[in-house]
């Protein structure tokens, strides 16, 4: 159970917007915003998120101030990353971990956010959200199923129980069989393998794990997957959730290479934990919420989670 639990979103809440990985595209951005506000949100927009440097939005301590900026303000209520892209792991030497802890909320992005997830998880024991953001979902309108996940799991105080999406039975499929149950962890595939070594790898024993990536080469991938399983962290994974990795393969790398699904089997399914793959989440058009830190079930032959803890409290 987690130490800290963030309070939940009432209606009507004040979103604090930050951008601390790469720059949001204005256009992008813009209509991000407005499909909020049409929700009903307030907006707080942190004073560096139309900042650029180089490949990334602005320098990495303003990043930073941006992220304290929100946690520590009174009046916004959760913190929604505009988008992912690069960079975000450059602000865990400057995170006051202790500040956040201080002013807990939710926390909400996916992708290259992943490290900022998994770090304030590990430093804090606060529940994050692998969930949709401004640029790259709410512009692009959440579709009902998955509006539902993102709002049920940040504003309800009760365990959200099962995610329901038709995608869960018509698109993912049944690699192993079996249930598990644990605490959910994970993220793109490719930004956990970066934590190895780290203060912020995290323990995934036996936890319900969920991966997913976007535009890896299966080399990439297969890289990623073998770093993880050599250093012993899925030895004791208790299952394992695979979202989408969409990678545009040219005719001659499909002739060389294995698909990217071939990979995750060969190097998963001979370790015989109940597996999903293909679970519409993180780089998919319309994405599944998740919770990084509650205990969540697989059902890998119905291909259902089921969330068994809740992942925010009752506001005071």
């Amino acid at each position: 159970m987690p130490s800290v639990l963030p309070p939940a979103l009432p209606e009507g809440a004040t979103l604090g917007i930050v951008a601390p990985a790469s720059p949001p595209c204005e256009e992008r951005l813009t209509r991000g915003l407005e499909a909020l506000r049409e929700r009903g949100f307030r907006l707080v927009l942190a004073p560096h998120l139309r900042d650029r440097y180089g490949h990334l939005a602005g320098a990495d301590v303003d990043r930073a101030a941006d992220l304290h900026a929100m946690f520590a303000d009174p009046a916004v209520d959760g913190v929604l990353c505009a988008r992912g892209g690069n960079g975000a792991s450059r602000l865990l030497p400057y995170l006051d971990f202790n500040l956040i802890r201080r002013h807990p909320k939710p926390f909400v992005g996916y992708s290259d956010v992943t490290t900022l997830l998994l770090a304030i998880w590990i430093r804090c024991e606060m529940p994050t959200f692998f969930a949709p953001m401004v640029q790259p979902d709410f512009a692009r309108r959440l579709a009902p199923a998955c509006w539902d996940a993102w709002w049920r799991l940040l504003s309800c105080s009760e365990p959200a129980g099962i995610l329901h999406d038709l995608r869960c039975q018509t698109q993912a499929t049944t690699l192993v069989s079996g249930t598990a149950e644990g605490v959910c962890m994970g993220g793109t595939l490719s930004l956990l393998a970066a934590l190895l070594g780290t203060p912020f790898q995290p323990d995934l024993a036996g936890c319900v794990l969920f991966l997913e990536d976007i535009h890896e080469h299966p080399g990439r991938v297969e890289r990623y997957l073998m770093q993880l399983r050599l250093a012993g962290l899925l030895d004791d994974v208790a299952g394992f959730l695979i979202g989408t990795t969409p990678y545009e393969a040219d005719e001659e790398e499909r002739r060389w290479f294995l698909p990217v699904e071939q990979v995750y089997r060969d190097i998963l399914v001979p370790l015989g934990k109940p597996l999903v793959y293909n679970f519409p989440i993180g780089h998919e058009p319309q994405p599944l919420s998740l919770p990084i830190g509650v205990r969540v079930q697989l059902d890998a032959d119905r291909r259902e989670l089921a969330i068994l803890e809740p992942a925010v409290r009752p506001r005071r």
